[in-house]
């Protein structure tokens, strides 16, 4: 069984795999447009505490910490 986890808690390097976004629809728009939908992969380039550079269908991407909390991941 697979710990879910925000993905503001992954250090850089690690995976997960998008388990579900809290929040209102403002934060799933938000994010839905950034293509980081539940079922995706993820991994996390940078996480120095700020916002939070990510890795969504090769594509690199920065989430502001406050969205970061609210996508929950299972670690790979």
């Amino acid at each position: 069984m697979s710990v879910v986890i925000p993905l503001s808690s992954l250090r850089s390097g690690e995976r997960g795999k998008i388990k579900a976004i809290l929040g209102g629809a403002g934060a799933h728009r938000n994010l839905m447009d950034l293509g980081i939908v539940v079922g995706k992969d993820v991994r996390v380039i940078k996480n120095s505490g700020g916002a939070v550079l990510v890795a969504v269908n090769g594509t690199r991407l920065v989430v502001g910490r406050g969205l970061a909390m609210k996508v929950l991941v299972s670690k790979d």
